[in-house]
């Protein structure tokens, strides 16, 4: 099973953009940046190509509790409400495996416009995952 991780800093300069394994994350270093947020420093994962992407394309679906920790992690992919609800917090949220588990590839690129996601995480998205569309 590959599992990703953040590398831990060493040297205490500002990193942007730190490829781990087959994601990529990214990261700033805090101290360096006093007014950051957790927003900022948030890691976020993206597979490298979306042909990996396989997940389910209609039906129901729960999310596991590292996803989503509220009472209800029942989702109607069925409902744009509920797919678009159910991709954002995989998005925001999943590792690879997670993403590659319940994120399909046809689906996503149908609903990528409409989707509300930090800027961060699109910007990572459409400018290092193959097969992404680029605004």
């Amino acid at each position: 099973m590959l599992m990703d991780k953040l590398i831990p800093q060493t040297d205490h300069k500002p990193i942007t953009v730190m490829r781990v394994k087959r994601g990529w994350v990214s990261s700033v270093n805090p101290s360096e940046y006093p007014k950051a947020s957790f927003g900022d420093v948030k890691p976020f994962y993206a597979p490298t190509d979306i042909t990996s992407l396989s997940g389910p394309d209609c039906g129901m679906i729960k999310l596991p509790i590292n996803l989503y920790w509220g009472p209800d992690r029942w989702y109607n992919l069925l409902r744009k409400s509920s797919l678009r609800e159910a991709y954002q917090t995989v998005l925001e949220e999943g590792t690879i495996k997670d993403i590659q588990t319940y994120i399909n590839r046809e689906v996503l690129l149908s609903i990528w416009n409409d989707l509300y996601l930090p800027v961060r995480l699109r910007m990572l998205w459409e400018n290092h995952v193959k097969g992404m569309p680029h605004e």
